[in-house]
């Protein structure tokens, strides 16, 4: 046996160069495969979220038609703009290009009657990473497909 006197303990702490280095090297893989991830995930961001925002504005459209009793138009200008009437009231433009670089527009004009109704449409939104269409019903409903 043997005595406490002769029992050594080891007082080394920390860590050697290389298993920081090791760290660092799979910190550095880990950060780079994420970063590509996210840079393809862009795109497909970008575009859901102006149709989001395009179905919002049309939403409100047809709500501030009912709620003032008043038709509303949504005006197609270019491909990635378009404006709201709602009565005699100036036109407010809206622009998806700020938000949503890259975001191609295209519809033809809806008009909510003062009940909240309009001709069926369907509109289409693209970019890199591809197409999303919403469609408005006859009764006004607007919805992402």
């Amino acid at each position: 046996m043997t005595s406490a006197s002769e029992t050594t303990i080891n007082t080394k702490f920390g860590f050697s160069l290389y298993e920081v280095i090791v760290v660092m090297v799979i910190i550095a893989i880990v950060s780079a495969i994420s970063i590509l991830n996210y840079n393809a995930w862009i795109p497909k961001i970008r575009l859901n979220g102006a149709a989001h925002q395009v179905m919002s504005d049309l939403v409100a459209a047809r709500m501030s038609s009912v709620k003032e009793n008043v038709s509303v138009v949504v005006r197609y200008l270019n491909n990635h703009s378009y404006s709201v009437t709602v009565g005699s009231k100036p036109a407010s433009i809206k622009d998806l290009q700020p938000d949503y670089p890259g975001t191609v527009l295209s519809f033809t004009s809806v008009l909510f009657s003062s009940r909240g109704t309009t001709s069926p449409r369907t509109l289409t939104l693209q970019n890199s990473s591809g197409i999303k269409k919403i469609t408005i019903a006859i009764t006004g409903r607007v919805k992402i497909n």
